[in-house]
């Protein structure tokens, strides 16, 4: 259970933070970094090690603010930290802060490449390097590790999936948010089938335009950065309507998924139009034999970082009506520009929704332990 605190100030390296925290809940979207890509090197074959490709940094829509929460700190505790997010402790005691004890990792890979085996191996790299640094580290905070894979490369993906699914601290695996493809196409169904068959969800996550990626839009590429935070929800829109229509879920009843970047408010009201348009088009897909409403609901989660949706005179009505108790997973997106509390993601009125957001839909959702 959460509870509030007063005001209070910790100490997170050589700096003061204040901050209200909340005991105890599941960060469900925290992105480890590397300290530099030639740390990311020392884990990739020696035929792969000196080959050139994309960096950690997006080169496409950079953020205007730089990354939080160090761009408050003075240069001198910068340089003490290193870069955001590539200390396990320092990590955890931003994290305690925020008021979590357990935190999911989701490592940013390096979007969709066009050389598919390099793509396989920068995930093999990324797996290996966070089992070793941050799955056996000793911190305040217990972390929870994903697996990431190339979707291109289905054999490459199921193999690497063999490797990690039995690690019980790896509780989910992850796939780009960009994609050749919509997920739900017929190239992947193999892959998908071996990832329900280890129990383990699918988190989508943005990579950052990276890669060799698509324009982000329908038409073409905006031009500011606020365009594109605005906008770049809507393509897990493209990869939920594509996994009904295909009828994925209902051939592959225990695959679920996660959307880690928001999308719940632009969402649910397509499933509106999904569900208002089957009953006249499902005889050009006899095999989605349910509203695909009921799909969301049963193979779905969305991953908040500030609560999404409408003003707070209306969103306790907003969430009850949208069941955000039981589709939202409190992500604060640690070290992004836009960290979050999780203090600050849901009025303090929502006390039940709060509950589920902060940690009972991830607990059920990804059947996490008791700590010991």
């Amino acid at each position: 259970m959460w509870k509030v605190y007063d005001p209070m100030s910790v100490t997170v390296g050589n700096e003061s933070v204040r901050t209200e925290t909340v005991l105890g809940s599941i960060d469900t979207a925290v992105h480890p970094t590397f300290t530099s890509d030639a740390e990311l090197r020392q884990y990739l074959p020696r035929a792969y090690r000196d080959r050139p490709f994309p960096n950690s940094l997006r080169y496409l829509y950079s953020p205007p603010t730089g990354v939080a929460p160090y761009g408050s700190y003075s240069a001198e505790a910068r340089q003490a930290a290193g870069t955001p997010g590539s200390d396990p402790e320092l990590a955890a005691e931003h994290l305690a802060a925020y008021g979590s004890d357990e935190a999911i990792l989701l490592p940013l890979a390096r979007g969709v490449l066009p050389n598919l085996d390099l793509g396989t191996e920068i995930c093999k790299a990324i797996n290996t390097w966070l089992a070793e640094r941050w799955l056996s580290a000793a911190t305040e905070v217990r972390y929870h590790g994903s697996i990431r894979l190339n979707p291109l490369d289905v054999e490459g993906s199921i193999t690497e999936l063999e490797r990690w699914a039995g690690d019980d601290r790896m509780v989910q695996v992850s796939v780009p948010l960009e994609a050749h493809l919509p997920y739900g196409h017929r190239v992947y169904h193999r892959l998908w089938e071996a990832v329900a068959a280890s129990g383990l969800p699918v988190a989508v996550r943005n990579d950052g335009y990276s890669g060799a990626s698509f324009h982000p839009t329908p038409s073409g590429f905006p031009r500011h950065y606020a365009e594109f935070a605005a906008l770049q929800q809507n393509n897990y829109i493209y990869h939920l309507t594509s996994l009904v229509a295909e009828g994925v879920f209902e051939r592959l009843p225990a695959l679920r998924w996660v959307f880690t970047d928001g999308g719940f408010d632009v969402m649910l009201p397509l499933m509106w139009r999904m569900d208002m348009d089957w009953p006249i088009t499902r005889v050009e897909t006899p095999w989605v034999p349910h509203l695909p409403s009921e799909y969301l609901r049963r193979h779905v989660r969305f991953v908040t970082s500030p609560f999404e949706g409408p003003p707070d005179d209306i969103v306790d009505e907003w969430s009850g009506i949208w069941d955000a108790g039981s589709l939202l997973m409190y992500g604060s997106a640690y070290p992004m520009w836009m960290s979050t509390g999780a203090r600050d993601i849901l009025p303090a009125a929502l006390a039940e929704v709060r509950d589920r957001v902060l940690r009972g839909t991830a607990e059920e959702f990804f059947a996490l332990r008791p700590r010991s």
